[in-house]
């Protein structure tokens, strides 16, 4: 019964610990999250103009260079 309430706090003061750190990964992942978002809308409406035949496929490669870098 010992070991079972030691392997217990082990475990909850780990939990909390990791739950702090992934927190802190939250924060930066959401940051991360709103620029790939608008990198990916970006990508889509360039698409679009490509198939829809609004822009070159050399235009298209250019474009597509500048918002990936």
């Amino acid at each position: 019964m010992k070991k079972i309430k030691i392997i217990f706090f082990i475990t909850f003061f780990f939990s909390l610990f990791f739950e702090d750190i992934n927190a802190e990964k939250s924060k930066e992942i959401g940051t991360s999250k709103v620029i790939s978002d608008e990198v990916s809308d970006q990508l889509k409406k360039l698409i679009d103009q490509y198939k829809n035949g609004i822009i070159t496929g050399y235009e298209y490669e250019k474009e597509k260079k500048k918002i990936l870098n």
